[in-house]
């Protein structure tokens, strides 16, 4: 198609796994739409990015190796400055995108110019790559603000965003606790009347191991989900997120084995069996 809209889609790396992050990468490159560049932000690495890189020759793929650690919040930040286009999607390094995902979110924004944030369902694959469930989000922007208070309604790694209206918020800030920078910025943005989407099919694929964040420092995600709710939405809870937010609490006093088990069943709970 020659009138295409550009499209940078950013990744964030530290330590890539050597099958999990080429799969990701893989991912990009077997879009249908094909009018984007990958800018890929890594922190140093035991085992470099650069390596891995090296089985694909596509002059879209744009890597770049921080000299000297960061933090993630700012590898985020580096990689929308480095972002040339409007439109920018996030993938994670352990994620993988269904080929028409791209192609898809840009034609909604392009039908509707009052959104601002679209993602997707979710696809939750287990280390192997099994799909093992579908992770549901609510997809109208009434039913995504309402869902704010109690949960993240919106997954960071299958957004695609209008980048100025990042930058006009601030970009991405919340470093106090791990992983919840999206939840701080997407209420932020919230806040400013940015409206949210979700397209009711799952666009990713979304890696559970014990490898990931969640699995290895979950207590801290949790303090950080809390800490967000805090600062925007306790005004706002009803019965659900005030029992959701008792039982997010308690989970605080668990032991991590048991936190973990307790959030896949938490996350299964809002899932579909994957046909």
């Amino acid at each position: 198609m020659t009138d295409e809209l550009p499209v940078s889609v950013v990744m964030t790396v530290l330590e890539p796994h050597p099958r999990y992050f080429p799969e990701a990468v893989a991912s990009v490159l077997a879009q249908t739409y094909t009018r984007w560049e990958l800018v890929i932000v890594e922190d140093p690495s035991a085992s470099p990015a650069g390596e891995l890189l090296r089985q694909f020759s596509d002059a879209r793929i744009h890597h770049v190796c921080n000299p000297e650690r960061t933090s993630h919040v700012r590898q985020r930040n580096q990689s929308l400055a480095l972002a040339r286009s409007e439109l920018v999607a996030t993938l994670d390094a352990d994620d993988c995108c269904h080929p028409d995902r791209l192609a898809r979110q840009v034609a909604f924004l392009r039908e509707h110019p009052e959104i601002g944030v679209v993602g997707s369902q979710l696809a939750i694959i287990d280390a192997e790559g099994k799909r093992r469930f579908t992770r549901a989000y609510p997809c109208t922007p009434s039913g995504i603000v309402q869902a704010f208070p109690r949960y993240n309604p919106i997954a960071q790694p299958s957004v695609m965003f209008r980048k100025s209206l990042i930058q006009a918020a601030g970009g991405y800030q919340y470093e106090r606790y791990p992983a919840v920078e999206d939840y701080d910025l997407w209420s932020r943005l919230a806040r400013r009347g940015v409206q949210f989407a979700n397209l009711p099919d799952a666009l990713l694929e979304y890696r559970l191991h014990q490898g990931g964040m969640k699995a290895t420092r979950l207590k801290s995600i949790l303090r950080g989900t809390l800490d967000v709710k805090q600062r925007y939405w306790m005004t706002a809870l009803d019965w659900r997120g005030r029992g959701r937010l008792l039982l997010e609490r308690l989970l605080l006093f668990v032991p991590p084995p048991l936190t973990y088990q307790l959030f896949q069943w938490t996350v299964l709970r809002r899932a579909r069996p994957s046909r």
